[in-house]
């Protein structure tokens, strides 16, 4: 996972009076259009989260286009020496998927 070009992003959060009105969506829409505007230096291509464990929390993200990494939380726990249940699922965002440009796989 540390070999991918890919900037974790921290924990996001809604103040509840606010809850379920797009907030959330929108700011991490703002977050992918920041990472590929042509000025962007990082060289990433991916946008990462380590989201709580919580079905709500995961279809948020998933909602807005991220992925799991691994396909089971079983995986997951065994790649990360941890135990299930997990705390935290980690997700990601493939930045190509907005640029409209595809890769060449060898």
């Amino acid at each position: 996972m540390r070999r991918y070009p890919a900037v974790l992003i921290g924990r996001l959060g809604v103040n509840v009076k606010y809850a379920n009105k797009g907030i959330g969506s929108e700011l991490l829409s703002i977050i992918k259009r920041w990472f590929i505007q042509p000025d962007n230096k990082t060289g990433c291509r991916y946008l990462a989260v380590d989201s709580y464990n919580l079905e709500q929390t995961l279809n948020y993200y998933s909602k807005n286009g991220f992925h799991y990494l691994f396909s089971t939380e079983e995986q997951e726990a065994e790649n990360s020496h941890l135990s299930v249940p997990l705390k935290t699922r980690y997700m990601y965002f493939d930045l190509i998927d907005l640029t409209g440009t595809t890769t060449k796989k060898n």
